[in-house]
């Protein structure tokens, strides 16, 4: 558990008000509540029951507010959620695209850096995705799949779920274990394969590309290499064959609850977990035993 000055002292580190800054230059409706909330998902603020250390991690933002290192949000005004930027047109559908992945000409996953990229990948998982396109939580990553053809599908990634009872089971970790090295696990958040485009493979070829290309641009971005990938199938959809061709494993499944269920109100459908190491011995570098 992190105490009132330890967590202060984590908020004063120069790449932590570099973060905070980031997140406030970056999401115009962001409040001071969800502010916290995300900094404590992102730095492991956690009380021994796991919940959210949110008034230690509030009190340490006004003292930094009050030193001068950035602005918060005012605390009284009302905030309206803002809908993601889109484009002013469907992106337009792919032409030509071969029945096998291996016929596709220039496929590559493309990390969505500029407004126009961001506004591209919104509007694909807005019009094509059963989760739309977020809010996404914590270190984010997102790619959009680039072909010849034109836009085949987009990924993005995120921090990883706080608990996870068939995940933690397979990890191996307890609970102080799980709050040290949670930072080693990110979410596959989205993953889409357009509705209109029949690709024998290419889902399996795309989960191949993402898992070579992301460890590398994850470092580079955040320098910080993760340990483990883990993803959800809503199998009231899908089977989940692509991530088994791509050699991800399947460990279990959710309770229906999503990260936000406080109430424990089980809102959320039943999804098989997976993951995948990025590192076969990420058990030991977590300091866990090899075969946990």
């Amino acid at each position: 558990m992190k105490t009132q000055n330890k967590i202060k002292w984590t908020l004063t580190q120069p790449e932590a008000i570099k973060h905070i800054i980031n997140i406030l230059d970056t999401n115009d409706n962001i409040n001071r509540t969800a502010l916290s909330y995300e900094l404590c998902d992102y730095f492991h603020f956690f009380d021994p029951r796991g919940n959210r250390q949110h008034s230690g991690c509030l009190k340490a933002l006004r003292q930094l507010e009050q030193a001068g290192h950035f602005r918060l949000p005012s605390s009284t005004r009302k905030t309206v959620p803002r809908s993601p930027q889109r484009l002013e047109h469907p992106v337009p559908q792919p032409r030509k695209v071969p029945v096998d992945a291996g016929q596709i000409s220039e496929l590559q996953l493309i990390i969505v850096e500029t407004n126009e990229q961001m506004r591209i990948w919104n509007e694909l998982m807005i019009t094509d995705h059963p989760r739309g396109a977020g809010p996404l939580v914590g270190r984010q990553l997102r790619y959009l799949v680039q072909s010849e053809h034109g836009w085949l599908g987009g990924v993005s990634f995120s921090s990883a779920a706080l608990h996870l009872a068939d995940r933690d089971k397979w990890i191996g970790w307890d609970w102080e274990q799980r709050q040290e090295n949670l930072h080693h696990v990110v979410n596959m958040s989205r993953f889409l394969i357009r509705s209109c485009v029949a690709c024998k493979n290419l889902a399996s070829h795309v989960l191949g590309l993402a898992v070579k290309l992301f460890p590398g641009d994850f470092e580079k971005r955040y320098n910080h290499r993760p340990l483990l990938l883990e993803s959800f199938v809503d199998t009231s959809h899908y089977r989940g064959t692509c991530y088994k061709a791509a050699n991800w494993r399947w460990i279990g499944r959710t309770k229906g609850r999503g990260r936000q269920d406080v109430l424990r109100k089980q809102e959320e459908t039943i999804k098989d977990i997976y993951v995948y190491p990025l590192d076969k011995d990420f058990r030991i570098k977590m300091g866990l035993p090899e075969n946990s």
